[in-house]
């Protein structure tokens, strides 16, 4: 019953990602933040790949594990785009942000040699536990992120605003459920799982909010900036 939902839950994650992946290619739409479309069709093509064409376990795990430490990389480009364009006004704000990705660049390597978890078993494999420990790290700064907008009152772009509120929805549960796999072992693989694919899907229609329906209007051709998201107006500057 449990494999039959994670099933169905894949099937409907991969048709989500192939929707937005399209709208995402609408005029205007994938100028919003390069990085997180290149983020959505690595991540549909990866996963793609891994269920209609691996059937191979232990070259499953390998590409899983590859599949993964890209797509961090990708989050990582998306956190740097994102600082650069929705606190493109809000220089002190931006400023902090870079200061704390510089801080999580020297912690992180000391994050993961001294928490290192022991457990013998497929949730203990060092690619995976490098993995999760970036994501714990990739949450806190999207989590300050939004702290910044909360704390300042800043006005964000509802397109910027959905794209954040969707990594926040899809990662803390997937670092949470890391933690509670490599805590209580292997045998807790498949609820984890299919907690993480419940959340991801639910994200990915937070997401569609971003690319479809088209937030592009006309005006916005005549605007400086990809998007129409450079405007002062846009990014909260005060009139």
């Amino acid at each position: 019953m449990m494999k039959d939902l994670q099933n169905a839950l894949v099937v409907v994650g991969l048709s989500i990602h192939f929707l937005i992946i399209l709208a995402g290619l609408l005029k205007n739409n994938i100028q919003l933040c390069y990085s997180f479309f290149v983020y959505h069709a690595l991540g549909f093509a990866s996963s793609l790949t891994m269920t209609c064409f691996i059937a191979n376990q232990e070259i499953g795990r390998t590409f899983y594990f590859i599949k993964e430490l890209g797509l961090d990389a990708v989050k990582i480009a998306i956190l740097l785009e994102l600082n650069a364009r929705m606190f493109k006004y809000y220089a002190r704000v931006r400023q902090s942000n870079f200061v704390l990705f510089i801080g999580i660049a020297f912690l992180l390597p000391l994050y993961v040699l001294l928490f290192h978890n022991e457990t013998p078993s497929w949730w203990g494999a060092i690619p995976l536990e490098i993995h999760s420990r970036i994501n714990q790290v990739l949450c806190l700064v999207f989590l300050a992120f939004a702290g910044s907008i909360l704390f300042y009152r800043l006005h964000i772009h509802p397109r910027h605003k959905f794209l954040l509120i969707g990594f926040l929805f899809s990662q803390f549960p997937l670092a949470l459920g890391y933690a509670a796999a490599a805590a209580f072992g292997e045998s807790h693989r498949q609820p984890v799982s299919l907690l993480n694919a419940t959340f991801f899907v639910l994200a990915l229609l937070i997401w569609s909010r971003v690319y479809w329906p088209p937030y592009a209007q006309a005006s916005d051709s005549n605007r400086s900036d990809a998007g129409g998201l450079g405007d002062p107006d846009d990014s909260g500057t005060t009139k």
